[in-house]
């Protein structure tokens, strides 16, 4: 029988737009399931995309749990050795996302280690210009500006993720400073290892807009019960 790789690419994104924070998942292929922030009165969460596939039969599939404090996407690395390459040159980013790298390893969930092939990597840590332009009502431009964005690729047959991207926009973080760097790297790499945004209420630095705090103890509970033996 021949073997479809079903391939689901999520991206996270939190931007500022004026002195608003906040974030938009979106990414690109068909049969999108949407969800995104672009105001304040626009609250989706995800867009969803699937390529043309077909479930494999006896596929063994990660367990997931329920009930977190801290919404899941649904899936998680086989394993909580979690390899990740610096793609960034960027000196204020490369800090971030090492910054973040130690402060997700502090969960003791997983083990994220540096290594120095992107081809054997799990995660990269990249940089790139994440601004849109877009144009409102009556013909009025406007430009947003992402933050952070992190694409994920994965088989929701068995729950695995396969690959992730997070990428910091340097022009956006350059000029703040290196806490809220690394809050928005700790942001990016969350969803890289599977977590969700939370909602606007809860204690965690998964909510998507106006991010007020790292990692907190609701964030390390979630991961730990994701990478439950």
């Amino acid at each position: 029988m021949r073997r479809f790789l079903l391939a689901l690419l999520v991206v996270g994104m939190i931007g500022v737009s004026g002195r608003q924070v906040f974030a938009d998942d979106t990414n690109a292929n068909s049969q999108p399931f949407q969800s995104s922030f672009f105001s304040p009165d626009t609250v989706n969460d995800n867009d969803f995309q699937f390529s043309n596939s077909s479930q494999r039969p006896n596929a063994e599939r990660l367990a997931i749990p329920q009930n977190t404090p801290t919404p899941l996407e649904g899936i998680r690395w086989k394993k909580k050795n979690i390899t990740i390459y610096m793609e960034t040159t960027d000196p204020k980013l490369k800090w971030a996302f090492r910054d973040a790298v130690k402060k997700w390893n502090k969960t003791k969930a997983v083990h994220i280690r540096w290594i120095k092939d992107e081809e054997k990597a799990n995660i990269i840590a990249a940089d790139g210009d994440l601004a849109r332009n877009s144009t409102g009502n009556n013909n009025v431009g406007y430009t947003t500006s992402e933050l952070g964005s992190t694409r994920t690729e994965y088989d929701p047959t068995t729950n695995t993720l396969h690959k992730a991207t997070s990428t910091l926009d340097p022009n956006q973080l350059d000029y703040t400073n290196q806490e809220f760097r690394s809050e928005v790297a700790q942001h990016e790499l969350g969803h890289a290892l599977g977590l969700a945004h939370a909602p606007e209420y809860e204690h965690s630095v998964m909510i998507p807009r106006n991010i007020k705090n790292g990692i907190t103890k609701n964030d390390a509970k979630t991961l730990r019960m994701l990478y439950a033996d």
